[in-house]
């Protein structure tokens, strides 16, 4: 499983996939293209963060240079995004208050990211409304930005001396496990990530998430 990559202070090489921009902001739901990920590469523990968790990456079997899989569900802005489950555990991100779901439909299993705008009432309010009232019955979901407080996080970016930025992503794994993760940003260096820290987070069931999308 791809979550025991993102302990704190994991570097990481990488350059995060494209959004998928383009198309009406009309809250219509709309695959997401295949391929759009980016190599992903294990460069050590950083100095800086090791401190905060001491963890032996031999024994997990961490190498350096050591490339970590995974498959990437795109965010598209004022639609929802999805992708098949079965494409292996799924990252998506940035998070700043979208909510990311998992349903079945036609037997298969989708993760869905529903493509809210920071500042856009008119456009949430549409792709809110549209995927509540297209949600099957079993639908699951969760907000990954609201499981990191500012407490948590501003201690943590306070340790890079040189500047870093802090972004939040979603994981959902192949067997339906929801995981918000805090990565660092490493400024003046636009590959170069380290990881703050990973929360499993419990999901919020059809009802739960009906309340979240359709609240004024």
């Amino acid at each position: 499983m791809i979550e025991k990559y993102f302990i704190p202070g994991v570097r990481l090489k990488w350059v995060k996939p494209r959004d998928f921009t383009g198309g009406a902001m009309d809250g219509s739901l709309v695959d997401c293209p295949a391929g759009q990920e980016t190599p992903m590469i294990y460069d050590g523990m950083d100095g800086e963060l090791q401190g905060f968790s001491p963890v032996n990456v031999t024994a997990l079997g961490f190498r350096m240079n050591m490339p970590i899989s995974y498959s990437w569900l795109s965010y598209a802005p004022g639609r929802t995004a999805r992708r098949m489950r079965v494409a292996g555990d799924m990252l998506t991100g940035y998070m700043s208050g979208c909510l990311i779901t998992d349903w079945s439909e036609n037997g298969m299993r989708y993760v869905g990211h529903i493509g809210t705008i920071d500042g856009n009432a008119v456009v949430n309010a549409r792709v809110k409304s549209a995927f509540a009232g297209a949600m099957p019955s079993q639908t699951r979901g969760f907000n990954p930005a609201g499981a990191w407080t500012r407490g948590e996080i501003t201690p943590l970016m306070l340790k890079f001396k040189g500047g870093a930025q802090e972004r939040i992503f979603a994981l959902v794994t192949s067997s339906g496990d929801y995981y918000a993760i805090l990565m660092f940003l490493l400024v003046g260096k636009p590959n170069e990530w380290c990881v703050g820290g990973i929360k499993k987070v419990p999901p919020m069931n059809r009802a739960a998430l009906h309340a979240h999308l359709t609240r004024p």
